[in-house]
């Protein structure tokens, strides 16, 4: 390992440099172009998805600041910086963009610094003790509602590890808080999503897309704050639904609070 880079970090494909590529960036290499191409064969309408899930941030930023008067806000697997990470509305005081991949941190240190109240932290969601007693989070003011997104993260890592997230979460985050997740779902193109997941497989990526109803479990302890149906991330907060044939979300948008934290 160099420069906290392991050995083969330019060799294979990551996600957040996938991610990068698919959204038309150029923050990504041979192994991920590549790889690129073989996941579109399978599920021609990932580019789009990975648009939506991008400009969904934007859009749960504003509703966070000017609905909940959320002003601190928290982004668990941000992923390499977008131009839309420089243009945070002007309520949201401070930002703190966490990833655990030393290239995203990189990124995150060099385009982030441009903003006066924005930080960058490389911690893993496998150790949320470590993540929750790092600096840029104990700065935060737990006396005041703090916004999470966890936007395209939890299909990314194993089963045991997110309700340990979930939960730590949940303990750790003041009244009145609120967590948006986006979740890709088997419920728009199942045999797509199955041919993805084989093919992340085989690169060494666990990809796991749930139903609506496994998304709606591994929320049971929280508290909806949008009520109804699921709403895709293209539709969500949209006037009216798209129809299917136009949603190329392929994934969920929820909003929930922590509540009372009873048991």
């Amino acid at each position: 390992m160099t420069s906290g880079f392991p050995d083969d970090y330019f060799k294979r494909p990551t996600v957040a440099r996938l991610q990068d590529h698919l959204d038309g960036g150029t923050d990504n290499y041979r192994p991920d172009r590549d790889f690129a191409r073989d996941l579109i064969t399978v599920a021609p309408w990932l580019p789009a998805s990975v648009r939506v899930n991008r400009t969904h941030r934007p859009r749960v930023l504003a509703c966070l600041a000017r609905e909940y008067g959320i002003d601190q806000v928290i982004d668990l697997g941000c992923g390499l910086p977008h131009a839309d990470n420089r243009h945070l509305p002007d309520e949201v005081r401070r930002m703190v963009f966490v990833d655990a991949d030393p290239g995203v941190e990189a990124h995150a240190r060099m385009v982030l610094a441009e903003r006066h109240g924005t930080v960058s932290l490389r911690a893993d969601l496998e150790d949320m003790p470590a993540l929750l007693a790092a600096g840029p989070l104990v700065q935060l003011d737990r006396g005041r509602p703090v916004g999470v997104l966890l936007h395209d993260v939890l299909p990314w890592i194993g089963d045991g590890t997110v309700p340990t997230v979930l939960a730590a979460l949940r303990s750790w985050l003041p009244a009145g808080s609120v967590l948006s997740v986006t979740h890709a779902t088997t419920d728009m193109d199942p045999e797509s999503m199955t041919a993805l997941t084989r093919l992340y497989g085989g690169a060494g990526i666990g990809f796991r897309p749930r139903s609506g109803q496994q998304i709606r479990d591994l929320l049971t302890s929280w508290v909806p704050l949008e009520a109804g149906e699921l709403l895709t991330t293209a539709s969500w907060r949209r006037p009216t639904h798209l129809h299917p044939r136009f949603d190329h979300s392929h994934a969920y948008a929820i909003f929930a609070s922590p509540g009372d934290r009873t048991p």
